[in-house]
Protein backbone atom coordinates (compact mmCIF):
# COMPACT_ATOMS: atom_id res chain seq x y z
CA UNK A 1 0.00 0.00 0.00
CA UNK A 2 1.52 3.36 -1.04
CA UNK A 3 2.37 5.83 1.72
CA UNK A 4 0.18 8.92 1.99
CA UNK A 5 2.03 12.17 1.30
CA UNK A 6 0.93 14.94 3.70
CA UNK A 7 3.62 17.51 2.81
CA UNK A 8 5.06 17.97 -0.67
CA UNK A 9 7.72 20.55 -1.51
CA UNK A 10 8.26 21.23 -5.21
CA UNK A 11 11.29 23.11 -6.56
CA UNK A 12 11.35 25.49 -3.59
CA UNK A 13 13.60 28.54 -3.91
CA UNK A 14 13.86 31.38 -1.40
CA UNK A 15 15.75 34.60 -2.04
CA UNK A 16 16.23 37.78 -0.07
CA UNK A 17 17.64 40.18 -2.63
CA UNK A 18 20.88 38.64 -3.92
CA UNK A 19 21.03 36.16 -1.06
CA UNK A 20 19.72 32.68 -1.89
CA UNK A 21 18.50 30.78 1.18
CA UNK A 22 16.91 27.68 -0.36
CA UNK A 23 17.88 26.21 -3.73
CA UNK A 24 15.40 24.00 -5.55
CA UNK A 25 14.19 21.83 -2.64
CA UNK A 26 12.06 18.81 -3.58
CA UNK A 27 10.69 16.68 -0.77
CA UNK A 28 7.79 14.42 0.23
CA UNK A 29 6.90 13.74 3.87
CA UNK A 30 4.61 10.82 4.68
CA UNK A 31 1.72 10.51 7.09
CA UNK A 32 2.75 9.28 10.54
CA UNK A 33 6.52 9.47 10.05
CA UNK A 34 9.14 11.43 11.97
CA UNK A 35 11.12 13.27 9.33
CA UNK A 36 14.27 14.95 10.63
CA UNK A 37 16.00 17.79 8.80
CA UNK A 38 19.68 18.09 9.69
CA UNK A 39 22.46 20.44 8.66
CA UNK A 40 24.83 23.04 10.04
CA UNK A 41 23.97 26.53 11.25
CA UNK A 42 22.77 28.72 8.38
CA UNK A 43 22.15 25.75 6.07
CA UNK A 44 18.46 26.58 5.58
CA UNK A 45 16.80 24.11 7.97
CA UNK A 46 14.62 26.58 9.88
CA UNK A 47 13.90 28.51 6.67
CA UNK A 48 12.42 25.36 5.17
CA UNK A 49 10.32 24.78 8.31
CA UNK A 50 8.88 28.30 8.06
CA UNK A 51 7.74 27.51 4.52
CA UNK A 52 6.04 24.29 5.63
CA UNK A 53 3.67 26.21 7.90
CA UNK A 54 3.24 29.13 5.53
CA UNK A 55 5.10 31.75 7.60
CA UNK A 56 7.28 32.41 4.55
CA UNK A 57 6.28 32.26 0.89
CA UNK A 58 8.63 30.80 -1.74
CA UNK A 59 10.35 32.96 -4.31
CA UNK A 60 9.73 30.05 -6.68
CA UNK A 61 8.07 26.65 -6.36
CA UNK A 62 5.38 25.61 -3.93
CA UNK A 63 4.57 23.81 -0.70
CA UNK A 64 1.51 21.55 -0.56
CA UNK A 65 0.06 20.46 2.79
CA UNK A 66 -2.84 17.98 2.79
CA UNK A 67 -2.96 18.49 -0.97
CA UNK A 68 -3.39 22.29 -0.72
CA UNK A 69 -0.83 24.64 -2.26
CA UNK A 70 -0.08 27.11 0.56
CA UNK A 71 1.07 29.74 -1.92
CA UNK A 72 -2.43 29.93 -3.42
CA UNK A 73 -4.45 30.16 -0.19
CA UNK A 74 -5.93 33.34 1.24
CA UNK A 75 -5.41 34.13 4.93
CA UNK A 76 -8.63 32.42 6.04
CA UNK A 77 -7.84 29.20 4.13
CA UNK A 78 -4.26 29.25 5.43
CA UNK A 79 -5.51 29.57 9.01
CA UNK A 80 -7.73 26.51 8.48
CA UNK A 81 -4.68 24.49 7.40
CA UNK A 82 -2.65 25.78 10.34
CA UNK A 83 -5.31 24.56 12.76
CA UNK A 84 -4.22 21.07 11.74
CA UNK A 85 -0.59 21.89 12.52
CA UNK A 86 1.40 22.61 15.67
CA UNK A 87 4.71 24.50 15.83
CA UNK A 88 7.26 24.14 18.63
CA UNK A 89 9.52 27.18 18.44
CA UNK A 90 13.24 26.94 19.16
CA UNK A 91 13.05 29.18 22.23
CA UNK A 92 9.63 27.91 23.29
CA UNK A 93 8.00 31.31 22.60
CA UNK A 94 5.73 31.00 25.63
CA UNK A 95 3.79 34.06 26.77
CA UNK A 96 5.58 35.24 29.93
CA UNK A 97 2.48 37.02 31.27
CA UNK A 98 0.33 33.85 31.10
CA UNK A 99 0.44 30.81 33.37
CA UNK A 100 1.33 27.38 32.04
CA UNK A 101 -2.30 26.32 31.66
CA UNK A 102 -3.18 29.60 29.94
CA UNK A 103 -0.31 29.08 27.48
CA UNK A 104 -1.44 25.55 26.71
CA UNK A 105 -5.09 26.54 26.45
CA UNK A 106 -4.41 29.78 24.58
CA UNK A 107 -6.27 28.74 21.42
CA UNK A 108 -9.40 27.87 23.40
CA UNK A 109 -9.20 31.10 25.43
CA UNK A 110 -8.98 33.16 22.25
CA UNK A 111 -11.26 31.30 19.88
CA UNK A 112 -13.96 29.60 21.97
CA UNK A 113 -16.49 30.57 24.61
CA UNK A 114 -15.66 27.65 26.87
CA UNK A 115 -15.54 28.53 30.58
CA UNK A 116 -12.03 29.07 31.93
CA UNK A 117 -12.52 26.20 34.37
CA UNK A 118 -13.15 23.83 31.46
CA UNK A 119 -10.18 25.14 29.47
CA UNK A 120 -7.90 24.79 32.52
CA UNK A 121 -8.91 21.15 32.92
CA UNK A 122 -8.41 20.54 29.20
CA UNK A 123 -4.93 22.11 29.45
CA UNK A 124 -4.06 19.86 32.41
CA UNK A 125 -5.08 16.77 30.39
CA UNK A 126 -2.83 17.95 27.54
CA UNK A 127 0.05 18.56 29.97
CA UNK A 128 -0.22 14.92 31.05
CA UNK A 129 0.55 13.89 27.48
CA UNK A 130 3.97 15.57 27.79
CA UNK A 131 4.54 14.05 31.26
CA UNK A 132 3.71 17.16 33.27
CA UNK A 133 0.88 17.46 35.80
CA UNK A 134 -1.37 19.89 37.64
CA UNK A 135 1.46 21.06 39.90
CA UNK A 136 2.89 23.20 37.08
CA UNK A 137 -0.45 24.52 35.76
CA UNK A 138 -0.39 27.80 37.71
CA UNK A 139 3.33 28.51 37.33
CA UNK A 140 4.70 31.13 34.94
CA UNK A 141 7.31 30.38 32.24
CA UNK A 142 10.01 32.18 34.28
CA UNK A 143 9.55 29.53 36.97
CA UNK A 144 10.25 26.62 34.62
CA UNK A 145 13.48 24.87 33.65
CA UNK A 146 14.55 24.79 30.00
CA UNK A 147 13.30 21.23 29.57
CA UNK A 148 9.94 22.04 31.14
CA UNK A 149 9.52 25.05 28.85
CA UNK A 150 10.05 22.77 25.84
CA UNK A 151 7.42 20.38 27.20
CA UNK A 152 4.91 23.18 27.76
CA UNK A 153 5.61 24.55 24.29
CA UNK A 154 5.01 21.07 22.89
CA UNK A 155 1.77 20.77 24.87
CA UNK A 156 0.57 24.04 23.35
CA UNK A 157 1.48 22.76 19.87
CA UNK A 158 -0.62 19.61 20.28
CA UNK A 159 -3.52 21.37 22.03
CA UNK A 160 -5.39 21.78 18.77
CA UNK A 161 -4.95 18.07 18.02
CA UNK A 162 -2.92 18.89 14.93
CA UNK A 163 -2.11 16.21 12.42
CA UNK A 164 1.36 17.68 11.79
CA UNK A 165 3.78 18.86 14.50
CA UNK A 166 6.81 20.94 13.49
CA UNK A 167 9.75 21.16 15.90
CA UNK A 168 12.48 23.79 15.50
CA UNK A 169 15.65 22.67 17.33
CA UNK A 170 13.76 20.97 20.19
CA UNK A 171 16.94 19.95 22.06
CA UNK A 172 18.80 23.24 21.59
CA UNK A 173 20.28 24.58 24.83
CA UNK A 174 19.38 21.48 26.84
CA UNK A 175 21.72 19.15 28.70
CA UNK A 176 22.24 15.64 27.23
CA UNK A 177 19.88 13.88 29.65
CA UNK A 178 17.04 16.36 29.08
CA UNK A 179 17.70 16.25 25.32
CA UNK A 180 17.19 12.49 25.23
CA UNK A 181 14.00 12.91 27.29
CA UNK A 182 12.68 15.34 24.67
CA UNK A 183 13.61 12.81 21.96
CA UNK A 184 11.54 10.16 23.75
CA UNK A 185 8.65 12.62 24.06
CA UNK A 186 8.62 13.31 20.30
CA UNK A 187 8.45 9.59 19.51
CA UNK A 188 5.86 8.95 22.21
CA UNK A 189 3.57 11.73 20.96
CA UNK A 190 3.81 10.46 17.39
CA UNK A 191 2.83 7.00 18.58
CA UNK A 192 -0.02 8.24 20.82
CA UNK A 193 -1.47 10.85 18.46
CA UNK A 194 -0.64 9.29 15.08
CA UNK A 195 0.70 12.66 14.00
CA UNK A 196 3.35 13.42 11.39
CA UNK A 197 6.43 15.06 12.92
CA UNK A 198 8.98 17.26 11.18
CA UNK A 199 12.02 17.97 13.34
CA UNK A 200 14.75 20.47 12.50
CA UNK A 201 17.98 19.85 14.41
CA UNK A 202 21.76 20.01 14.25
CA UNK A 203 21.88 17.29 16.94
CA UNK A 204 23.07 14.18 15.11
CA UNK A 205 22.48 11.94 18.13
CA UNK A 206 18.85 13.07 18.31
CA UNK A 207 18.34 12.63 14.57
CA UNK A 208 19.57 9.03 14.57
CA UNK A 209 17.50 8.20 17.67
CA UNK A 210 14.08 9.44 16.54
CA UNK A 211 13.99 9.63 12.72
CA UNK A 212 12.17 7.37 10.32
CA UNK A 213 13.91 9.33 7.58
CA UNK A 214 16.49 12.10 7.54
CA UNK A 215 17.03 14.92 5.05
CA UNK A 216 20.44 16.62 4.97
CA UNK A 217 20.61 20.28 3.91
CA UNK A 218 23.84 21.98 2.93
CA UNK A 219 23.99 25.63 1.83
CA UNK A 220 20.31 25.66 0.92
CA UNK A 221 20.35 22.39 -1.03
CA UNK A 222 18.76 19.11 0.02
CA UNK A 223 21.72 16.83 -0.67
CA UNK A 224 20.39 13.53 0.57
CA UNK A 225 17.29 11.85 2.02
CA UNK A 226 17.23 8.39 3.57
CA UNK A 227 16.75 6.23 6.62
CA UNK A 228 19.18 6.78 9.52
CA UNK A 229 21.21 3.78 8.31
CA UNK A 230 21.30 5.09 4.74
CA UNK A 231 22.49 8.49 5.97
CA UNK A 232 25.15 6.84 8.15
CA UNK A 233 26.36 4.93 5.06
CA UNK A 234 26.33 8.00 2.81
CA UNK A 235 29.34 8.54 0.56
CA UNK A 236 28.62 12.28 0.18
CA UNK A 237 31.64 14.08 1.70
CA UNK A 238 29.54 16.88 3.27
CA UNK A 239 27.18 14.37 4.88
CA UNK A 240 30.08 12.26 6.11
CA UNK A 241 31.82 15.26 7.67
CA UNK A 242 28.64 16.34 9.48
CA UNK A 243 28.02 12.83 10.80
CA UNK A 244 31.60 12.32 11.97
CA UNK A 245 31.75 15.66 13.79
CA UNK A 246 28.29 15.15 15.26
CA UNK A 247 29.05 11.69 16.58
CA UNK A 248 32.32 12.79 18.16
CA UNK A 249 30.07 14.05 20.98
CA UNK A 250 29.30 10.42 21.87
CA UNK A 251 32.97 9.41 21.93
CA UNK A 252 33.87 12.31 24.25
CA UNK A 253 30.97 11.75 26.66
Amino acid sequence: MPKKVVIEVKNLWKRFGDRVILKGINLEIYEGEIFVIIGGSGSGKSSLLKHLIGLWKPSEGCVCVFGKDLTKLDDKELDRIRLKMGYVFQEGALFDFLTVWENVGFYYLEHTKLPKKVIRQKAIEILKKVNLDETVADLYPSQLSGGMKKRVSTARAIAGEGKIILYDEPTSGLDPITSRTIDELIVSLRDKLGSTSVVVTHDMISALKIADRIGFIYKGKLLEVGTPQEILNSSNPFVREFIEKGLMVIEKS
